[in-house]
């Protein structure tokens, strides 16, 4: 422990120093101060930037002043604060106060003079479709716990709601917030992780000493206070890459202990300091702390230079205790790490950068073999790592989209070798993934990736972005972790693989938010080496002890990921709340409301749709011999289904969609519409056992059969007519496609023997087919609609083979499998319209 306060006292003494020098510098510069730009990137945005548009592409400040940097008087803007959020994507960390936080004061009229409380509550859905995902499972029905992998398709839904209450001010110096969330997820075949459930948890619940003026004010007359946290807390620092909460995943990080802060973002400078410990993840019980893991530091940030530069040094360390009694061999050994960084960023006209650099030292302990014997002794390594980014990228401006386009080269070091006293792999503490990779494949570790991003927004409320990223080890051998595939030889190359990806986000009114995103991922030469059998791989040796074996042929092909999400906010976007939607919609739509203008039907609209669909797939099989063995045509006859494999297939669709109208002068109006649903519950098992008799042995044969439907989507053409102003008919037909997985399982077990042998047809990927119906749409007011409607789809059919044969040459027999994928689609939606016609 002596040796730990040492540590301890000689980081914060470092960050301290550093501290006092980049203050010294800043106070002695007093340099003026460019305006900060009123475009707040994508997820740069500041929590706080109260930014209204007024038409797509442009931007202006809330408070009326103008994008150039002029109050509407024609005055150069006062600038109020130092802070500029940084361009890079997704780099820029959540405030102190989650965005979905709303000052209840500032938001409802009646509350008005309230400013100490702060309250939030918001709910996320969010449907993924996953196919070949290389990232492997704990199974933990099995004793001891295994590592599998996932090989068929799977299309979870998680849901997520978080509840937030906070007092400031009013009690000053003592402020306090409790936050709780409750994570759920439901349709997966595989079993639930932690970063998927954590059933009703308080993720935050801290008391602070806030002392407004401890620190005087800086030049702009901001406020420089001093806060003392202590409780549970979650936090993101610097550019998330090694402390963040996490956001896209379904649960939260987040830490016990202490953090003391001087300064605001505001301020020209601010120094955050923490010591914690990380919360263990119990999905279902209590969460409690990682006693014997300690994570320290302090972070300096320095804004005198504004938008040209925003430099942070920092000092990152982990200290963690053995525990030779723990489950992962990762904690069983100690490890000290020191992490001192610098992280800068900026603006310049058009051009944005966003650089850092960590260099890691200590010592950690490893377990090795001995012998035939695995994980025996335990040694001391010293490490040795380094780590950067460097992101740079140019906004056109000038143009309405806004586009912003960006290249980043990421490197993080990985173990050169396991037979030395070094260790090279940099430890990525508890970061954010998803800036590097849409599949969430790679952490901040053993990597190479160059990428390059292109962003814009083609409408008011719509963001669009898009990546390629090429990724390498930077170590051939060191693991690839995310995927638990590792060559300690490095006989198996570097290049890991490619990855385009897709995101679109939308604000469909104040209180919901839709995204949707799509990646594909293209494997490596190192990637492919682990697909064939062991036997057939064309590296030695095979059984080196930590070398993965193979993958049967999982990693020799593309993945595909793409989510629906839908998020909800209690308490709208951050702009004041004049009626809450219910009494909206009841204004509109009741006995007392007022007659609107009837829509033009020349429009485009998004929206939102749910309801249910159901099919009876039949799967044909046909069994035969493939050998002269006496037992192979009666085991053959005998492995065929009996009832032509009817499955039965119903459960829940919702989704997305987006269309456009035109309405011609006969009330015809023509459309042309695509839509995408995810689903829940369509899938179907069916299973049968029958026994024959040859030759004085007896043979016991099962077949089990799944069929699912995994997602489903169209692109259509509607022809409708107007029964009245607000009402049309329609029919529509088109393209239906969809993800389909047929399965059918072929097991023989001779009766007076042990062997079993088994072989199964597969066939899961996409199909393309039509699908024919129609519906009714009510426009209930001006710019929003519902409707309800019902389709029959056809994705046609698809086939797979598979062939059994015992070893001792008792029989062998081949299956091919048929399976037809047709069904119903009944579903409700709601719309929201923009006019063409129609002038801003």
């Amino acid at each position: 422990m002596g040796n730990f306060q040492q540590n301890l006292k000689l980081g914060v003494a470092v960050a301290a120093l550093t501290a006092v020098a980049g203050i010294a510098h800043a106070q002695e510069s007093k340099v003026e101060l460019p305006k900060a730009d009123a475009q707040a990137r994508a997820d740069g945005k500041a929590a706080d930037a109260k930014v209204s548009k007024t038409k797509a592409g442009d931007a202006k400040p809330a408070d009326g002043k103008q994008a150039d940097g002029k109050a509407a008087g024609g005055k150069p803007e006062e600038k109020k604060s130092y802070f500029v959020p940084t361009r890079g994507y997704r780099l820029e960390p959540q405030s102190d106060v989650p965005p979905y936080v709303r000052d209840i004061g500032k938001t409802y009229k009646q509350f008005e003079g309230i400013d100490w409380l702060n309250i939030g509550l918001d709910s996320r859905a969010r449907f993924e479709y996953r196919q070949n995902d290389y990232r492997p499972w704990t199974d933990t029905t099995t004793n001891p716990p295994t590592s599998s992998r996932r090989y068929f398709p799977n299309s979870p839904w998680l849901l997520r709601t978080r509840a937030y209450f906070g007092v400031k001010e009013i009690f000053d110096p003592f402020r306090f917030v409790v936050e709780f969330q409750d994570s759920r997820a439901f349709n997966t075949i595989y079993e639930f992780q932690g970063q998927e459930i954590n059933h009703t948890e308080m993720i935050q619940g801290f008391g602070e000493l806030y002392f407004k003026n401890a620190f005087g004010k800086d030049d702009l007359g901001n406020d420089r206070p001093l806060s003392v946290r202590a409780g549970r807390f979650h936090l993101e620092l610097l550019d998330r890459r090694l402390i963040a909460n996490n956001e896209f995943r379904n649960t939260t990080n987040n830490f016990e202990g202490f953090r003391l802060k001087i300064g605001k973002k505001e301020n020209d400078w601010d120094i955050d300091s923490f010591l914690m410990r990380p919360v263990v993840r119990n999905p279902y019980d209590w969460d409690r702390p990682e006693w014997g893991n300690w994570v320290y530091g302090s972070v300096l940030s320095i804004r005198r230079w504004s938008e040209y530069a925003t430099i942070q040094p920092y000092f990152l360390g982990r200290k963690q205790y053995g525990d030779v009694l723990n489950a992962s061999n990762a904690l069983k050994v100690h490890k000290e790490t020191y992490s001192p960084g610098v992280r800068a960023y900026g603006v310049i006209g058009n051009w944005d950068y966003d650089v850092d650099i960590n260099k890691q030292f200590g010592e950690q302990g490893e377990f090795r073999g001995l012998g035939n014997r695995q994980n025996v002794l335990q040694a001391t390594v010293q490490q040795d790592a380094i780590a950067y980014s460097v992101e740079a990228g140019y906004t056109f401006k000038d143009h309405p989209w806004k586009p912003r386009i960006s290249a980043s080269y990421i490197y993080a070091s990985g173990n050169k070798s396991p037979f030395d006293s070094v260790n090279q792999t940099f430890d990525q503490f508890y970061g954010f993934n998803q800036p590097f990779s849409r599949n969430d494949y790679f952490a901040w570790t053993n990597m190479k990736t160059p990428r390059v991003r292109l962003e814009f927004e083609p409408a008011k409320n719509l963001q669009v972005d898009t990546a390629f990223n090429a990724f390498w080890l930077a170590s051939s051998a060191a693991p690839w972790e995310r995927a638990n595939l590792s060559a300690p030889l490095g006989n198996r190359g570097d290049f890991i693989g490619t990855e385009f990806d897709l995101r679109i986000r939308y604000k469909l009114s104040q209180f919901i938010n839709l995204s949707a995103s799509y990646a594909r991922f293209w494997p490596g030469s190192f990637t492919s080496s682990f697909a064939p059998p062991v036997a057939q791989q064309p590296f030695f040796p095979q059984s080196f002890p930590g070398q993965t074996g193979t993958t049967f042929g999982l990693t020799g092909r593309p993945t595909d990921f793409f989510y629906l999400e839908a998020s909800l906010n209690a308490f709208g976007d951050g702009q004041p709340i004049t009626k809450d939607p219910a009494s909206q919609l009841w204004g509109a739509i009741g006995p007392e409301a007022k007659e609107e203008k009837a829509p033009s039907w020349r429009d485009v609209y998004v929206g939102l749709n749910g309801g249910g669909a159901w099919s009876s797939p039949v799967t044909r099989s046909v069994v035969y011999p493939i050998d002269n063995a006496p037992a192979s045509a009666p085991v053959a006859a005998a492995s065929n289904f009996r009832d032509n494999g009817r499955s039965n297939l119903a459960g829940f669709v919702g989704g997305f969609q987006i269309g456009t109208n035109w309405k011609f002068d006969n009330n015809i109006v023509a459309g042309l519409e695509t839509d995408l649903r995810a689903i829940s519950g369509n899938t179907d098992g069916q299973w049968q056992s029958s026994a024959v008799p040859v030759g004085g042995n007896a043979f016991v044969n099962y077949q089990q059969r799944n069929t699912t439907l995994n997602y489903l989507g169209t692109l259509r053409g509607r022809l409708g007519y107007l029964v009245a102003p607000t009402v049309q008919v329609y029919g529509s037909g088109g393209m239906a496609y969809g993800g389909v997985t047929s399965t059918s399982a072929f097991l023989t077990r001779r009766a007076a023997g042990t062997n079993l042998t088994n072989g199964t047809a597969v066939f899961q990927d996409s199909r393309i087919g039509w699908t024919a119906g129609g519906g009714v749409e009510w426009a209930f007011m001006k710019n929003w609609s519902a409707k309800a409607e019902y389709f029959r789809y056809d994705l046609g059919s698809v086939s797979a083979f598979t062939a059994v044969a015992q070893p001792n040459g008792f029989y062998a027999y081949a299956a091919n499998t048929k399976t037809n994928f047709d069904g119903n689609l009944i579903q409700a939606g709601v719309n929201r319209h923009f006019d063409l016609l129609e002038k801003e």
